[in-house]
């Protein structure tokens, strides 16, 4: 079920009343609202609150409206037992944490205002050990409360609690002892040597320093120093100095030290509340009174270097003069000489980055600051709280307004930094800023909700939209999405037309990335022609036609589209989806032997335009005429022929195939000796074909004479003459055979005709008697069908 505004109100009211009804005392108040037994496994219903994830509301909205913060959805997931977002389902009940969260807040607080009352009670030096246990208490519990373990963590802020008021009431029972030190931070190596060591050993962090005791850092080591008030003194690396003396009056609460720095600096901070009657610095040909609770002090051999940052002086003395130093003023004592004239140190500088409170992901940080008006470098601290107690690093002399890639653990740290002048003179330190390093290979979650896998658009413009975690940044094919502080991210893209697979990548603040791709369809709504085929056959008129009562269409149209056939009273036909490439083919049946019908394309989008066509059976075989009749013998090689018929059909000749022109395939055929087979073959548009063969002899060889014979009746004033030719041809001969007769003067001729049966060429002529001595000729010409010609003389 949802959980309404009034059972919640209820609940938190019910914590509320459970946790005054304790009473007695901030400690007890905990410790009754908390009992041991509520661990996550065995909770009561009151420790959390059940809700049903709602379409439309993400983690972020649950953790915003249920934990006061839309950042803290991790924990959601770690109370339910799931390891990633996509896990949850619409409509599952979740558990979320009920008021253990404002409890931890509120435990937390107070073990911090504890801790530090036993501080201003001098914890670090009279109880180190429980203010340690402590602090290390409020610490883990300050990890359990951002890992979303509030039960634990206001446990142990409750243990920080306890520690932190018996160190303070220790502190108090213990401030009039003899004076003494304590080194209450170190980083890298440092050593000591007491009056009854007869050399340097290392320091363990909280050992106590007595007068006369000598201190010494070494390279990239820095050690601070805790007195009985809380005063502080951070010796810098490559320094040593030494306690040389310690008193303390715990009823006027008066203390008196004197430093005595061999090398090296060191930065003081003096307790403010203290009544501190006086602390010396000695250095070599130089003494400092010091009544600052704010200053910095080093020695080398270019001599002594004073920085002052409190309105309280510092006198310096050297040889028989005095030099008394205010706020924010410094100055150099060269060896031997008096002090010289008073410098005015740099002031505080910006820092830029990272911004104040925040979260730095990976194993090293950038740091970044103004840059200085001298070019002296810049001194760089690094602590692990506000007040620089315990300090990760120290670094002295950067040259550049940079600090790029420095390796540090994962933890929260603290850092300032002040600029160096010309001389060496470290100038007022910067404001404080707080960051946390944190290590995560946690990859964002990644949801994307606009378009739907697999969507068809009909818009070129299209919004890709999701959500992701807070501060991720968002890239779509390269570009970078609009992205709100709760993640929701959007961007309008400019589709391609076709298919889409776009690259939705959340980068979050450590570098880890998610990836999804969505794919989607992209259709215009434009009309594209169909393309039919060109081998769809058509007549004249444009008709595509059929041999039967099935047409076959076939061609392009857009890719994916459905492509449907209607007759002329709107009654479906046929219907079949175009491929990718737009290819489609589909039989649709003919209800007369012509017809209309509609086409109509519609696109994967929906978009659909149709147009109209024609069709026609055509189921007759092709006409087919000569325009003259074939010969059936020829002595010409190539042989002419021209055929009428339907200008759609083809026509070919022996394989061959005739141009059409205005309804008549004509063309040639070449011929070879004897008889030549001509077979004409003519198709129509839908395939049905028209055959005819004919047999063409071609013959160029003349008739062969096989006989000749001339035989003379005298018939008194006349001579008969009968002429008998024999004659033979492969192609046949002509049925008549001129003949021409002289004689003297006279001429005569006539025609031969042939006996089939006896196979020769016979005839008489009938010639007026000849003078004695006269000579008659007979000339006779033979003729083939193909028209070849042979000729036989006769002489009589």
């Amino acid at each position: 079920m949802t959980i309404g505004d009034e059972r919640q109100g209820g609940r938190r009211r019910a914590g509320l009343k459970r946790l005054g009804a304790c009473g007695l005392s901030l400690l007890l108040a905990f410790a009754c609202a908390v009992p041991a037994s509520a661990q996550p496994a065995t909770a009561g219903a009151e420790d959390f609150i059940k809700v049903r994830l709602e379409p439309g509301v993400g983690l972020r909205t649950l953790s915003q409206r249920y934990l006061d913060n839309p950042d803290l959805w991790p924990i959601i997931l770690s109370v339910n037992n799931v390891s990633d977002i996509t896990e949850l389902a619409i409509g599952q009940e979740l558990l979320l944490p009920g008021n253990q969260k404002r409890l931890s807040a509120s435990a937390l607080d107070a073990s911090l205002s504890e801790i530090q009352r036993a501080n201003e009670s001098g914890a670090q030096l009279y109880a180190p050990i429980l203010i340690r246990n402590a602090i290390e208490f409020r610490d883990e519990a300050t990890v359990r409360d951002r890992e979303g373990i509030y039960v634990e963590s206001i446990d142990l802020s409750s243990r920080a609690i306890n520690r932190a008021e018996a160190a303070r009431l220790k502190s108090e029972e213990q401030r009039d002892v003899e004076a003494e030190a304590r080194l209450s931070d170190r980083q890298g190596w440092v050593e000591g040597q007491k009056t009854s060591e007869n050399s340097w050993s290392e320091r363990d962090l909280n050992a106590i320093l007595n007068e006369q005791e000598k201190l010494r850092t070494l390279s990239r080591s820095t050690a601070q120093v805790v007195f009985r008030d809380a005063s502080r003194l951070r010796l810098n690396a490559n320094s040593q100095a030494v306690i040389q003396r310690m008193r303390v009056d715990p009823l006027k609460r008066r203390e008196e030290a004197k430093i005595s720095l061999v090398e090296g600096d060191f930065y003081a901070l003096l307790a403010t509340e203290s009544d501190r009657n006086q602390l010396q610095v000695e250095l070599e040909n130089v003494d400092a009174k010091i009544d600052s609770g704010s200053f910095w002090v080093s020695q080398d051999a270019d001599g002594a270097k004073f920085s002052n940052y409190d309105v309280r002086p510092v006198a310096i003395t050297a040889g028989d003069e005095t030099l008394v130093l205010g706020r924010n003023e410094g100055t150099v004592v060269r060896p031997g000489q008096k002090p010289g004239r008073k410098i005015g140190i740099q002031s505080r500088i910006a820092l830029q980055t990272p911004a104040d409170e925040a979260v730095v992901y990976g194993g090293s940080v950038d740091l970044g600051w103004d840059a200085a008006e001298t070019s002296g470098g810049y001194w760089i601290e690094i602590a692990h709280d506000g007040r620089f107690d315990r300090m990760a690093d120290s670094l002295w002399g950067i040259e550049t307004n940079r600090l790029d890639d420095h390796p540090l653990p994962p933890g929260t740290y603290f850092w300032r930094v002040a600029a160096l002048d010309d001389f060496g003179l470290p100038g007022q330190m910067s404001s404080v800023r707080k960051f946390e390093l944190r290590t995560d290979d946690t990859p964002p979650f990644l949801q994307i909700r606009t378009p739907e896998p697999g969507a068809v658009l009909r818009e070129a413009a299209v919004t890709i939209s999701g959500e992701t975690e807070a501060g991720a940044a968002v890239l779509i094919d390269g570009a970078v999405a609009d992205i709100d502080q709760s993640g929701r991210f959007y961007l309008t893209i400019d589709a391609r037309e076709g298919l889409n697979d776009v690259a939705v990548v959340a980068r979050d603040t450590a570098g880890n990335e998610t990836e999804r791709r969505i794919a989607f369809d992209y259709v215009a709504d434009q009309r594209a022609d169909i393309l039919y085929d060109r081998s769809l056959p058509r007549d004249a008129e444009g008709r595509f036609l059929s041999a039967n009562e099935v047409l076959s269409l076939a061609g392009t149209v857009i890719g994916g589209a459905r492509v449907s056939v209607f007759g002329a009273a709107g009654t479906p036909r046929s219907e079949t989806i175009a491929a990718a490439d737009g290819r489609f083919a589909l039989n649709v049946p003919l209800s007369a032997r012509g017809e209309d019908l509609a086409i109509r394309v519609t696109t994967v989008s929906g978009y659909a335009y149709e147009e109209t066509i024609a069709a026609a059976i055509l189921d007759e075989a092709p006409r087919l005429r000569p325009t003259e009749p074939l010969p059936q013998v020829t002595a010409s090689a190539l042989l002419p022929l021209a055929f009428e018929t339907d200008p759609a059909n083809r026509v070919a000749v022996n394989g061959t195939p005739f141009a059409m022109a205005g309804g008549v395939a004509s063309g040639e055929v070449a011929l070879v000796q004897g008889a030549n087979t001509i077979e004409i073959v003519a198709t129509n548009p839908v395939g049905l074909v028209t055959i005819e063969k004919r047999t063409v002899v071609y013959d160029t060889e003349r008739p062969a004479v096989t006989a000749q014979e001339v035989s003379v009746e005298d018939r008194g004033e006349t001579e008969l003459f009968e002429i008998r030719i024999g004659a033979t041809d492969a192609s046949g001969l002509a049925q008549t055979s001129r003949y021409a007769v002289r004689s003297g003067t006279a001429e005569k001729d006539g025609v031969l005709r042939y006996n089939r049966a006896r196979k020769v060429y016979q005839g008489t002529v009938e010639l007026p008697r000849r003078a004695a001595g006269d000579v008659v000729t007979i000339v006779v010409e033979l003729a083939d069908v193909a028209g070849n010609v042979s000729q036989v003389e006769l002489v009589r």
